[in-house]
């Protein structure tokens, strides 16, 4: 099995190996060019803003934010704190068309169900109306580039149609009450009761007996040191750390589950399920049914100075949430210009060799290896990785 098409940014190659049964072997091997920041050496800042987020189409906003604000870093620019917010709100969007993105045209895929393409295609034309209110002059990620104040109007009726759009398309009911359901069997009557694809995925997994496949006992990726990070993005043999990141000796996951991990809701599906596909399935859900009240947080107050990040100067790096999860990116800039740079995503951390993916693969005990390209499948959007994949299953 295939997905996306593949290009710059690479694709994952996925063996399973089935012996009587059972997986009892899982291998993950990645073409993705990691050296491929090594283009923007030698330019300019601007260059590399404008050129990056074209490179990296999957996540590109929230590419450019981590860029803007390393590069911003590496040039000892003030911070301001209305600019990061307005910045981090486009990225929540973003995410929030990722995530509709894989409720409204994926999930129906799995069951049987034609896609709801007409949600993601309102929800494009809100983001590029919510972008326009706030930077009329396209241009947010370059450095210096305020947001203007006169479009809260604009900005408040984008975000009170992004709610309507979820509860018409995903919940069935405002998003805000959908996140106070109690617990899972509050949950469950809700996918029994929804006829719109998100509650009938739910379902699926239900009259499966899926909910808790895929499992796995790995921990949440804590917050990392700046300092921690840029020494080993910094070294010559960075390469190895971003195919194989590991933060003092373990791997970790990062992803929408790993965000809301404490939410109510999902810590209940957790103690009733695991970790496996019902959580997950839930987790996705939560999230973007809270990204409206989050587009409604005011921004903190503006700060002046240049956050200290404890590298040398004239480097800089950011770790900022996408929609798959934590992605960093460092810069190291000589004479205003660009003299290394590296990028590690959160598809490094989620598709580990020892990561999430190959601990809730591993073991699974399967009919037939139909079954098992099934279940991978869902798995593997469940955890979403940022570029395609390729599955192989090798039967003993």
């Amino acid at each position: 099995m295939a997905n996306a098409v593949g290009n710059i940014e690479g694709r994952l190659n996925i063996g399973l190996h089935l012996s009587d049964g059972t997986v009892t072997g899982v291998d993950i091997r990645s073409s993705r060019p990691l050296q491929t920041p090594r283009i923007f050496e030698g330019k300019s800042v601007e260059e590399l803003l404008q050129t990056l987020p074209l490179l990296y189409s999957i996540c590109g906003t929230a590419q450019a934010h981590a860029a803007v604000t390393a590069c911003g870093q590496a040039l000892g620019l003030p911070v301001d704190a209305r600019q990061q917010s307005a910045r981090e709100k486009l990225v929540w969007l973003e995410t929030a068309k990722e995530h509709l993105w894989r409720v409204l045209l994926d999930w129906p895929g799995f069951i049987g169900l034609p896609p709801a393409a007409a949600g993601v295609g309102e929800m494009l034309q809100l983001i590029k109306r919510f972008r326009v209110a706030s930077y009329p002059n396209e241009r947010p990620f370059m450095p210096g580039v305020m947001p203007v104040t006169d479009g809260v109007r604009e900005m408040d009726s984008v975000i009170d149609e992004f709610a309507q759009l979820l509860q018409d398309q995903v919940f069935g009911m405002p998003p805000a009450e959908w996140l106070g359901l109690e617990g899972c069997p509050a949950l469950l009557r809700w996918a029994a009761d929804s006829r719109l694809p998100a509650g009938r995925m739910l379902q699926f997994v239900r009259d499966n007996g899926w909910d808790s496949l895929g499992s796995a006992n790995i921990g949440v990726l804590p917050p990392v040191e700046q300092a921690f990070l840029a020494r080993q993005l910094e070294r010559p043999d960075a390469g190895r750390f971003i195919a194989c990141p590991r933060l003092d000796g373990q791997c970790y996951e990062t992803s929408p589950f790993a965000r809301v991990t404490d939410h109510p809701l999902v810590a209940a599906v957790v103690a009733e399920y695991g970790t496996g596909l019902l959580a997950r399935y839930c987790a996705r859900l939560v999230e973007l049914a809270g990204i409206p009240g989050r587009l409604r947080e005011a921004a903190g107050e503006t700060t002046g100075n240049a956050v200290e990040s404890g590298l040398p100067p004239g480097q800089g790096i950011s770790q900022v949430e996408a929609a798959r999860g934590r992605l960093v990116h460092w810069v190291a800039l000589e004479a205003g210009r660009i003299a290394r740079y590296q990028i590690l995503a959160p598809t490094e951390w989620n598709f580990h060799p020892e990561g999430v993916l190959v601990q809730g693969l591993k073991g699974l005990q399967v009919n037939s290896a139909d079954q098992l390209r099934r279940q991978s499948a869902l798995l593997i959007n469940a955890i979403d990785p940022c570029v395609g994949y390729e599955l192989r299953i090798d039967q003993a």
